[in-house]
């Protein structure tokens, strides 16, 4: 609750915006626009500022920033904060962005060349208070301490704290108007403030609750009983003095603002929008108050035709193929393989709108009957002539296809569109490409979840038509301009060959599912449950202790304090415990190793055994989600639940494939690339040696490890494999000799060692890496030998950190995105075989590098065959692809 320390007394709020920024810039990871623009201050600054102005609510408000603010007190002292670091390049970068969203909200900005924040602040405060205000200040900086009285208190908005006159005393032990002398006694290292030698903070509390304060402590010296102390306060009265000068704050500055100037006023939205859409602050973006309509958005928003007869459905599907388009969003709720479709937004060419409820289940309803529906409007949307937009038409097919409608034609999906332009953003939402593109708001949708909240079904017609109406206008709007943006960067072949035609091919994959025996899974779930209590009883021998483990602080309480382990790194809470500090510490201590496999036990238990039974379906088969518009580098991804995650090669992970099952009559076939990566990396590098041995079709490990460590390969050792698998693997993802070091566990010095040999013997992925890279800085992005595209802004960043994560991700994609790019070609490829030889075996799954079937028992022998066959023929490389096939009653079996 916010404190009102004058009931009904007007409030300023003064937010310390010097201390946001830098609290902000520490606080968030290294962020960057696609062009390179750093944002992580600027972020976390205008979340903070945001969120004080909510919470806080005041009449009055004004921003304090530094300005050459370390002038006045280095006249004082010259040594005043002489050892503060020059700012960082990419946080100076973010300063004028900065100044823009302060303009954007409308705030006052108050600066006083030569002087601090603190001081702005101080003065203004003590202005307010004897105008009658309240005053809140917004700051972490505990030496505002100093200004708290009755009716100024202070905020901190990350730890959500209120600082009183009452807390300061339980607190620190002291009265606010004392902090002053307390930190001139104690001194700040960080500001250069000298303090007196031998006081701390205890002693400082001590000597102000006897003698209240720095003067009375001077005049009355010779009643300090310490000699030493007494020694050391009179040998320092001077710098004691200096010291509380300079942490006083000012309350005498001339600001040349009246308090009634601070009168908040309402945020300039427009400017905000364009603001945050430069920065790519999609999620403040929607946070902004939708835009009213004027004469331009007008069309969007205000009305549209409801199709509720069988005269009107009929003339509906007359315009659609007589326009040859027609841009659709559906109205429903939760997964669409499983979801009613509510209702129908539909877009036409000549820019009219209508809206088709089909599912509303309010008294006295006018709606269409989904058999009139149907009927009407099955031969347009099966007719692959006429052609079909909207945003993530795979939604909109799985929709149709429970209305006995099979959806064809679909060409202008906004979503895939917009991402193959830019696969590194992570939002892609209509709302968001209506904003950006168009620079419209869309009707906002009523709230359908929440406590007050009303199912979409339970909505009538009129409550919703306008804004899924308008949804379709706007995607049919888009989708020129995206179609226009690809082409000269030669993505139009990627989106009309591959992506589209793969929105069926999926949308038929979720709607199958995959049968999983669920008696099966809770058995393997009370066997890792036993296995877990085992674990943890094991984890309590090894510690001494029993402890919560899955506790951080409490597992690190034992690690550092009871067990004495050597703190390897530190996290904002304290000792870190993940899992690269367990792999080290699990050298010096078998605790650390225990640890770290009952979490691996434990994800798995909550992650899949307890999770998938409850998401089966009624038909016994679990229907996942693929996402196409996703990763950055064009992999499929999937959810409810993530297939991708089960582990490959684990002997836990072959378990819970066993609960993966096929059909009675039936067999799981399972086709997969062998080692694609490092394939695609012999061909794209055109290294010899990678080449010569996986033409040989050699051991590639073993091979790896006979030319780093030069030895034959028959005298290659296990470790020696291991370590070269390991290199082989990482290389296509920029591993460093510190990686390399943590994941074998071995001296850096030796790592980076083994990286230099596996160099010196494969040059010509030396030379793909850094060229790679060079190209990349050169170009603004990468690309697959599909031609796929993902920005690479962030090699031009000025944070180190960033750069080297860019540098990675730029050695990577070429890779990893070509091998996307293959899978995806392999599903098409096989999916059109399998229909043209007039078999029944089905597609079920892709995960990883691996295509799952479902076949009848008499046709397993030609679908492995088959499958073999066209992913092979996929694509030619400078090696072989090589397919691994098997097919079995279970997913396990089939491996």
């Amino acid at each position: 609750m916010v404190p009102s320390p004058s009931s009904g007394a007007p409030r300023l709020v003064l937010i310390d915006a010097s201390s946001f920024i830098f609290r902000a810039y520490h606080a968030i990871p290294p962020l960057t626009t696609r062009q390179g623009v750093p944002t992580n201050a600027t972020l976390g600054f205008t979340r903070q500022v945001l969120k004080a102005l909510k919470e806080l609510n005041p009449t009055h408000v004004a921003l304090a920033f530094d300005k050459e603010s370390r002038a006045e007190r280095q006249k004082i002292d010259p040594n005043y904060k002489a050892n503060r670091k020059e700012t960082p390049e990419d946080l100076a970068q973010q300063f004028p962005y900065i100044r823009k969203v302060v303009e954007g909200l409308n705030l006052p900005v108050l600066e006083v060349a030569g002087w601090e924040a603190d001081d702005v602040i101080g003065t203004l405060s003590k202005r307010a208070k004897a105008e009658g205000f309240c005053v809140l200040v917004v700051t972490g900086d505990k030496d505002f301490v100093q200004i708290v009285d009755e009716d100024v208190h202070l905020y901190d908005p990350q730890n959500e704290r209120y600082t009183t006159p009452a807390e300061v005393k339980e607190r620190l032990g002291i009265e606010p108007k004392q902090m002053r002398d307390y930190l001139a006694l104690i001194g700040d290292a960080v500001d250069n403030v000298p303090k007196v030698p031998g006081i701390g903070p205890k002693t400082a509390v001590e000597l102000l609750n006897q003698f209240g304060g720095v003067d009375t402590l001077l005049e009355r010296l010779s009643e300090v009983k310490k000699p030493k102390m007494r020694e050391a306060i009179g040998a320092h009265r001077e710098s004691l003095l200096r010291a509380r000068d300079l942490v006083t704050f000012r309350t005498d500055l001339e600001l040349g603002v009246s308090i009634e100037d601070l009168k908040r006023q309402p945020p300039h939205e427009e400017q905000l929008r364009q603001l945050f859409t430069e920065l790519e602050f999609s999620a403040l973006l929607r946070e902004l108050p939708a835009k009213e309509p004027t004469r331009e958005t007008a069309k969007l928003t205000t009305e549209t035709e409801l199709v509720t007869t069988k005269e009107s459905l009929q003339a509906l599907a007359t315009a659609v193929r007589e326009a040859g388009e027609v841009t659709l969003i559906p109205a429903y709720e939760g997964l669409p393989f499983a979801a009613a479709l509510v209702g129908l937004g539909v877009a036409l060419k000549d820019g009219s709108t209508r809206y088709v409820p089909l599912a509303h289940e309010g008294l006295g309803v006018e709606q269409v009957r989904p058999a009139d529906f149907k009927k009407a409007l099955q031969g347009v949307l099966e007719d692959a002539k006429v052609k079909k937009g909207g945003h993530d038409l795979k939604a909109l097919w799985l929709l149709l296809n429970r209305e006995g409608i099979q959806l064809r034609g679909g060409e202008d999906d906004v979503e895939l569109l917009s991402y193959l332009l830019d696969a590194s953003r992570r939002d892609h939402s209509l709302e968001f490409l209506a904003r950006e593109r168009l620079q419209v708001d869309l009707p906002e949708l009523p709230t359908t979840t929440g406590r007050k909240a009303r199912p979409l079904k339970d909505l009538s017609p009129q409550e919703i038509s306008v804004a899924y109406a308008a949804r379709a206008d706007v995607a049919r709007r888009l989708a020129p301009g995206l179609w226009r943006e690809l082409e000269p960067l030669g993505l139009t072949k990627l989106a009309r060959e591959l992506e589209l035609p793969l929105v069926p091919l999926l949308a038929c994959m979720e709607s199958r599912g995959v049968k999983v025996d669920v008696k099966v899974l809770r058995e393997i779930s009370e066997k890792v449950g036993a296995d877990c209590e085992a674990k943890v009883k094991e984890i309590h021998q090894l510690a001494g202790t029993e402890f919560n483990v899955g506790s951080n602080p409490q597992l690190a309480e034992v690690l550092y304090k009871k067990l004495e382990l050597p703190v390897l790194k530190r996290g904002k809470t304290g000792p870190s415990t993940d899992q690269e500090v367990l792999e080290k510490l699990a050298e010096v201590h078998p605790l650390p190793r225990a640890i770290i496999e009952y979490r691996s036990l434990s994800k798995l238990k909550s992650t899949y055994l307890d999770t998938l039974p409850e998401l089966v379906a009624k038909d016994g088969r679990l229907h996942t989600t693929f996402h196409q518009a996703a990763t950055a580098t064009g992999r499929l991804s999937s959810s409810d639940p993530n297939l991708q995650n089960i582990p490959i090669r684990t002997e836990l992970g072959m378990e819970i494939r066993r609960a993966f099952i096929a059909e009675e009559g039936h067999q799981l076939v399972s086709a997969d690339y062998s080692q694609i990566e490092l394939r695609l990396l012999a061909h794209i590098a055109e290294d010899p040696v990678l080449i010569d041995a996986f033409a040989r079709d050699e051991d590639i490990h073993s091979r790896t490890a006979a030319e780093i460590f030069g030895v034959a390969q028959e005298q290659v050792t296990r470790d020696q494999r291991r370590v070269a698998k390991t290199v082989n693997f990482g290389i296509a993802y920029g591993l460093s000799s510190y990686g390399l070091s943590t994941r074998l566990n071995i001296p850096e010095e030796e790592a980076r060692d083994i990286i230099e040999r596996y160099f010196t013997r494969y040059a010509g992925i030396k030379r793909y890496l850094d060229e790679t890279v060079r190209v990349a800085k050169e170009k603004g992005y990468v690309e697959t030998l599909f031609g796929r595209r993902r920005p690479m802004g962030d090699l031009n960043a000025k944070n180190r950190q960033v750069v080297q994560a860019a540098e990675r991700a730029a050695i990577n994609m070429p890779i990893q995105g070509t091998a996307a790019d293959l899978i995806k070609k392999a599903m098409l490829a096989v999916d059109a075989e399998l229909e043209k030889q007039g078999l029944r075996t089905r597609m079920l799954l892709q995960v990883h590098d691996e295509l799952l079937f479902e076949a009848p028992e008499a046709e397993v022998e030609a679908v492995k065959e088959l499958s073999r066959r066209c992913m092979n023929a996929v694509m030619q490389l400078k090696v072989p692809l090589k397919v691994e096939v098997g097919a079995g009653k279970t997913w396990a079996d089939a491996h």
